[in-house]
């Protein structure tokens, strides 16, 4: 092999834009773009929450990201959320596009 030709080992599922990617665990970063949009689910859901953990999630990508992300809010209670994110570009802060309330710990993540 010369100089001008590489042979890479390390394979990468694609990306499809659009598409919802599988589900991953939740970490420091979707636990603060759900801690953004707090208040105003529990505003809106009229949820009493003694906890708002993030436990998992999955994403598409669109013009910005949307993240559907299972919610731990104490005591056994669920919700799901789907969570805007602009492009870094824009200047624009993560958004509450919907949730779903009533969720349990098995329930899978889907899109909405």
């Amino acid at each position: 092999m010369d100089a001008t030709q590489h042979k890479c080992s390390v394979h990468k599922p694609p990306v499809m834009v659009g598409g919802v990617g599988a589900e991953k665990p939740a970490d420091k970063e979707i636990q603060a773009v759900c801690d953004s949009i707090k208040s105003e689910f529990l505003k809106k859901s009229g949820v009493n929450a003694t906890t708002f953990q993030a436990v998992a999630y999955k994403s598409q990508v669109v013009a910005g990201t949307n993240y559907f992300v299972k919610v731990s809010l104490g005591g056994g209670h669920y919700c799901h959320l789907k969570i805007y994110k602009p492009l870094p570009y824009t200047g624009g802060q993560p958004s509450l596009d919907g949730f779903q309330v009533g969720k349990t710990e098995k329930d899978l993540i889907t899109y909405f």
